[in-house]
């Protein structure tokens, strides 16, 4: 666009395109010379508020034939203090040029406008002008991932593998990165290192180096999430899967069988059938007591301890099997030893490692043919003999029903807890440590195996554990075991993880025979031993196990989810292994429980066992049980077909219910019809000595200060210092009377009721074990029944129970005492006042508990009956002496003395689950009949 302006004679002649002109022509008489510029267009201008734009330079040329003087170039306008200018313009010469420079600032984000002024005298003293525009930004960061997938491929479990994700800064300022992190169910698998700081430069970059280290087979996925102040997150959707190693096991050398699924690398002597090394793939540590060596010169390691079989040779065999949809890979490994005319039964010692998993199964099968020659079971245990450093503490969960929670020990080391020394062996597996220092939390004087036992009620898993390692046999189930809820089996022999699953620990008549001319079969197990470390667990959630409660944890869950593979395992079915998909339900209702128990929870129970046996002696068949709700429900899943007794018993009642033929069919449900639980109670109570909960723990050290069992070696007290003010005599007032305000303590009644008290000590002095003679109480001596060097082998006194005659004894006809025994090795010897009634301890229900540490055994009860005439007048005081025969005596669980009109003989009552003792001999006492229901 051209514009013209007249002024005067001249003419000024603008031109507006891509540059300004000022020229003129025509001025002054007969001046044909010109002054003129030229100069650029308009000028925009892009900036961030933080940052001056880049400098623009305008040209000024004098297109002219006279010099041009600038005078000026200044910037007006609105926003001129936004922009700033230099400028090289004075005299121009014709032809020649000079530059302005312009830059845009602005701290404020928006649009600006001002024009760039050049006065000079070109075309008589005008002035040119340029528009000057300006737009200022907030400069915002940015950030582009080079993906946001990633697969990173498929490897065996327990490799690693990684890949690389970049991160640039593609905006205007400096990206900020917060914490990187991962998250999803994969999350534990995959890890991440970068380069990328807590600032990206703009158009910088830096790399996330993504790795992936599955523990177990599976598919897994995460995401790697990067905050930063660009978008807020940016992420990358991670993949990978991971495949199970294969399983190798080479043969070459029959000592020494070499095997690896992965994860465990196995020693295995197919002559001995033990597993002598055991290592973690990738490590050096041997998981095995490397202290400990058999006649091949290699430790024993992980070992079955069986007794009742014949010795034979074993022939060893294994089967490899591929996975498949249903199950993993995995090894089944066996030693078969043939009956014979001297073993009884035709057995399997089992193993199995499945791919890719930190533990053992194990199972053993011994079956009888028809033409084998009569046996007998003696014990069914196995034994892992682990590292002494590795596993250094035992835990165990619920040894009790009266032991809730978790115990950890500290064990001494293996010098002291297996001490050679002849005078610290105090009795079988029991050492002395006195003197010895003991590390910090074990906190008693003796080492024995019977301490550490536990009930089966709620037994799941136990275990060792170090700074490092977990070593932990889960139980899946107890249907392959002996027993019952009440039994009790060893978990620990100091650094020794045991599976008991048959022994007559604490229980010694059970026995499970086989006659000749009879074909049976019988399984035990299977069970898992799973090894674990602190850490990335072995699972498929990769979940970090920070304390020796993961690792138990971790184990239990692990151990309970192999049914599937179980239901599908070859060799274990043909064992007997019954699936899952073949079992039944049975479902019972018990009325009359309600208030009973002596615990708010778990303290009723129903069990399923061998028909017509008390379930204590439960052993040729599968065994169940659970605890009744408060409800009065007990369900049972899971369960072998067959033929079963259900028993039903309440903690703090006496009496058991029973009833036989109850059936649980495949595929379904069996109702039992409601049943009814009646504690039996004879008559009118007068009073009780403890509760009838089937143990002693109440009574004086059966408990600790938070009243939970204390089972330890009985030379840990003194029974002669204990009831030194009575002479060695436990003296009770059952009731307030002539005789003294009632006792009312259990404390005041001990735990076991000895028939001696002579307990092995170490005595540093001679190196031998008859330290008691130094350390029982002087006055022993002086007893008129005083034996053995300072009154060691002394008879206890008989115990005494005072109490008051009711006032309304007329009106009964019969007193009933009855005693639940928790456990007995010894006769019963009582006399009120001075009718006397005796029941002989029978040898076939013998228990040993209380030298083994054991606060139960064997459980039973029986009531002894006295005419009404037996008592003294109303008010009057009363004197029960209890005597008992045996060395080891009687283990009390609870008395109790009622009053009747109808005599306690079981063909009165309808009661079968007790001994009823009428007369002071012996030969009219009717036992127990278990074989029978009750009521």
């Amino acid at each position: 666009m051209l514009r013209s302006l007249a002024m005067k004679s001249c003419v000024f002649t603008f031109g507006l395109a891509s540059a300004l002109a000022l020229t003129a022509t025509g001025c002054g008489s007969g001046n044909s010379s010109q002054r003129a510029l030229l100069i650029s267009g308009a000028l925009g201008f892009t900036a961030l508020t933080t940052t001056p734009s880049a400098t623009q330079t305008t040209q000024i040329e004098n297109i002219g034939t006279q010099t041009v003087h600038v005078s000026s170039v200044s910037i007006t306008g609105t926003n001129a203090a936004d922009f700033t200018q230099t400028s090289s313009c004075g005299d121009i010469a014709p032809g020649a040029a000079c530059n302005v420079s312009v830059t845009f600032a602005s701290s404020t984000a928006g649009s600006f406008l001002a024009y760039l002024n050049v006065a000079s005298n070109a075309g008589g003293g005008g002035s040119l002008q340029v528009a000057l525009t300006g737009t200022a930004t907030v400069p915002v960061p940015g950030a582009t991932l080079s993906t946001t997938t990633l697969n990173v491929g498929s490897v065996t479990a327990g490799t690693s593998t990684t890949a690389m994700v970049t991160l640039t800064d593609s905006g205007t300022a400096p990206l900020t990165v917060g914490t990187i992190s991962l998250s999803g169910t994969g999350a534990n698998l995959f890890a991440d290192t970068t380069t990328c700081g807590a600032t990206v430069a703009v158009n910088a970059s830096c790399t996330f180096n993504v790795s992936f280290t599955p523990q177990v087979p599976g598919a897994y996925a995460a995401t790697l999430n990067v905050p930063n102040n660009a978008t807020g997150a940016q992420s990358v959707s991670l993949a990978g899967t991971a495949t199970a190693a294969g399983i190798t096991i080479d043969t070459t050398v029959a000592g020494d069988w070499k095997i690896s699924n992965g994860i465990l690398n196995i020693d295995f002597d197919s002559t001995r059938s033990n597993i002598w090394s055991m290592v973690m793939a990738g490590t050096t540590d041997q998981l095995v007591d490397t202290t400990v060596t058999n006649s091949s010169g290699h430790p024993s390691g992980f070992y079955m301890d069986n007794s009742g079989f014949g010795t034979v040779t074993g022939v060893p065999g294994y089967t490899n099997v591929p996975a498949t949809a249903t199950t993993p890979a995995y090894l089944d490994w066996w030693v078969t030893y043939p009956s014979s005319a001297a073993n009884a039964y035709t057995y399997s010692e089992h193993w199995i490692v499945t791919a890719s998993d930190p533990g053992l199964h194990v199972y053993f099968v011994a079956n009888h043919a028809t033409t084998d020659i009569a046996g007998s079971i003696g014990q069914v245990q196995w034994v892992f003999r682990d590292s002494l450093s590795a596993f250094p503490n035992t835990y165990s969960v619920d040894a009790s029903v009266n032991n809730p929670g978790v115990t950890t020990v500290p064990l001494p080391t293996a010098a002291q807890d297996f001490s050679t020394d002849p005078g610290r062996a105090v009795q079988d597996a029991t050492v002395d440590l006195h003197g010895f220092a003991l590390p910090a939390g074990f906190t008693r004087e003796f080492y024995t195996k019977y301490d550490h036992d536990g009930y089966e009620y709620l037994h799941k898993a136990h275990g060792l554990y170090g700074s490092q390692y977990g070593i932990w046999t889960v139980f899946p189930s107890h249907e392959s075991m002996v027993g019952g809820p009440t039994k009790q089996d060893l978990y620990f022999t100091g650094n020794l993880d045991m599976i008991e699953a048959y022994s007559n620990h604490l229980d010694n008549p059970l026995t499970l025979t086989t006659a000749s001319g009879t074909a049976s079969s019988r399984l035990f197990g299977p069970f898992y031993v799973r090894f674990n470390k602190l850490g990335t667990a072995f699972t498929t959630t990769g979940n970090t196990l920070a304390t020796p409660d993961d690792l138990y944890a971790d184990a239990l869950t692990a151990g309970n989810s192999f049914g599937t593979f179980y239901n599908n395992e070859a060799q274990l079915l043909t064992a007997g292994y019954v699936p899952t998909t073949n079992r039944g339900s049975l479902s019972v209702s018990v009325n009359g429980i309600s208030g009973l128990g002596s615990t708010a929870t778990k303290a009723a129970w129903a069990v399923l066992s061998d028909p017509g046996k008390n379930f204590q002696f439960s052993s040729a068949g599968a065994q169940y049980w659970a605890d009744v709700t408060t409800t009065g429900t007990a369900t049972f899943n899971n369960v072998i077909p067959g033929t079963y007794r259900l028993s039903v018993f309440v903690l703090g009642q006496f009496g058991e219910y029973r009833k036989d033929g109850i059936v649980v069919n495949a595929g379904g449900t069996t109702n039992v019809p409601a049943v009814t639980f009646v504690p039996e109670n004879f008559g009118t109570t007068v009073w009780t000595i403890g509760t009838p909960d089937r143990s002693s723990h109440e009574f004086l050290h059966g408990h600790d200060a938070k009243g939970f069992d204390d089972k330890e070696y009985w030379g840990t007290w003194n029974y002669w210092s204990d009831f030194a003010a009575n002479k060695g005599s436990v003296v009770y007032n059952a009731t307030s009377g002539p005789a003294g305000a009632a006792t009312n303590d259990p404390n005041q009644w001990n735990y076991n009721h000895w028939g001696t008290f002579d307990p092995g000590l170490y005595d540093a002095a001679n190196d031998t074990t008859d330290n008691y003679t130094h350390t029982i109480p002087t006055y022993v001596a002086s007893l008129s029944t005083a034996a053995g060097t300072n009154g060691v082998t002394t008879r206890t006194p008989t115990w005494t129970v005072h109490f008051a005659t009711p006032q309304n004894v007329t009106n009964y006809t019969y007193a009933v005492l009855s005693v639940a025994l928790a456990c007995d090795y010894g006769s019963y010897v009582t006399t009120l006042n001075t009718t006397s009634r005796t029941w002989g301890y029978r040898t076939g229900v013998a228990s040993d508990c209380s030298i083994r540490s054991g606060l139960s055994g064997y459980y039973q009860w029986i009531a002894l009956q006295f005419p009404i005439s037996a008592l003294n007048p109303a008010g009057q005081d009363n004197v029960l002496t209890l005597g008992v025969s045996q060395t080891y005596g009687a283990m009390d669980d609870a008395l109790r003395f009622e009053l009747t009109n109808n005599p306690a003989t079981p063909s009165t009552t309808g009661w079968s689950d007790y001994e009823f003792v009428p007369t002071s001999s012996t030969s009219g006492n009717i036992p127990a009949n278990d074989s029978v229901a009750n009521p």
